[in-house]
């Protein structure tokens, strides 16, 4: 057991409306345990929860940190712990659920106010570390287990170990991994979990060259808690694990920022509402190959009769006024000359501006020096 000589609680203050866990996968390495912890020194965010998959253990101890109290189940060699901060326990209640596994925990938090100004006074999170078995279709871990129906928040954290693209979409998976990966996504899927995860954010890169960075530590929040998420950072630095520590934030609904989308307000539907109405999409040939299928694509925004138009309806709704009376099409890379129905007098700054540029396209590919005498030089 380690007592390190520091403080009660690291980091930024409490903030009860702001509430960042943490999870990491410690590879069994209690330098890997401390430089976590020392991290939250330089956070800029109340680290209240820190759960952990493969801590160290030592003669069935754990390592423990000052302003920290852990949670663990009760067997010889636990591999996942919960940590939580004592100043967080002066607000929060928290109640450990332990299945008689040593490889997922369960911890409710409770508060008498309302959290997060919802209607909820408590919210579970889940810590689990699934790994392989002698039958690659099944994992330590069920879905069953990780994926429960509760009518409260509930938020899933551990490391996996599966593979799937909706994680990482770059990645090629082989068959086995997306057999074994998809029955964890589709129960998620059928109980309405989202993937927190940023997809193709790799949380691990392994330390041989013959493996490769993937995303097999996830998080997944059930429809009650997703409206309080608010981000999923790896802006911890590294703990010298293969793997990134990731912090996931909770927020109010109210200081969680609307994402971006068209501003419809300032659309000039009276210009538009004729154009919409009248564009109509010609009939899709039977079997076409290839160039009738560009040609029907390309005349689908011209429109078909009685609605035919002489010009497209793309370039109706994109047209502004042309300032300068400047052309339409743009001056070949190529040309030497000032172009035609470019003038120099109304447009100087364009056409100056367009000739100082490097012409990529039109350079040539290196050639080794030669001498005087024509050889190649050394």
């Amino acid at each position: 057991m380690i007592n390190h000589p520091c403080p009660d609680g690291i980091g930024p203050a409490p903030n009860p409306q702001l509430l960042s866990i943490v999870q990491h996968n410690c590879l069994g390495s209690w330098d890997v345990f401390l430089s976590l912890f020392e991290s939250f020194r330089e956070a800029t965010t109340y680290l209240s929860l820190v759960f952990l998959q493969d801590p160290p253990v030592n003669k069935a101890h754990l390592p423990c940190f000052n302003g920290f109290k852990s949670f663990f189940p009760p067997v010889r060699k636990p591999r996942v712990v919960a940590y939580v901060q004592v100043s967080f326990l002066a607000s929060f209640s928290v109640l450990p659920r332990f299945k008689g596994v040593d490889d997922i925990l369960a911890l409710d938090v409770s508060s008498q106010e309302p959290l997060f100004g919802t209607n909820f006074h408590s919210f579970r999170v889940i810590n689990a570390y699934s790994t392989n078995t002698r039958d690659h279709r099944v994992h330590s871990v069920s879905p069953d287990t990780l994926f429960p129906t509760l009518d409260v928040p509930l938020l899933v954290v551990g490391d996996l170990n599966i593979h799937n693209p909706l994680s990482d979409p770059l990645q090629s998976c082989s068959p086995r991994e997306i057999g074994s990966s998809t029955l964890y996504f589709e129960k998620a899927a059928v109980a309405n979990f989202a993937l927190l995860n940023l997809p193709g954010e790799y949380t691990r890169f392994p330390l041989v060259r013959k493996a490769r960075p993937s995303v097999i530590d996830l998080a997944f929040a059930n429809p009650l808690l997703l409206p309080l998420f608010k981000s999923c950072e790896v802006s911890l630095p590294s703990t010298g694990s293969d793997y990134v520590p990731i912090t996931i934030n909770l927020a109010p609904p109210t200081l969680i920022p609307s994402p971006r989308g068209p501003r419809w307000s300032d659309t000039d539907w009276e210009t538009l509402s004729p154009l919409i109405k009248n564009f109509r999409i010609p009939p899709a040939p039977v079997c076409p190959s290839p160039a009738d299928l560009d040609k029907w694509l390309a005349g689908s925004l011209i429109g078909s009769p009685p609605f035919s138009r002489s010009t497209p309806l793309s370039q109706d709704l994109l047209a502004t006024p042309n300032p300068g009376g400047l052309p339409t099409r743009q001056p070949s890379v190529a040309s030497s000359t000032k172009p035609q129905g470019w003038p120099g007098d109304t447009a100087p700054q364009p056409y100056g501006t367009w000739h100082t540029f490097p012409r990529w396209g039109t350079s040539r590919p290196l050639r080794p020096p030669r001498t005087n005498t024509g050889r190649l030089s050394c």
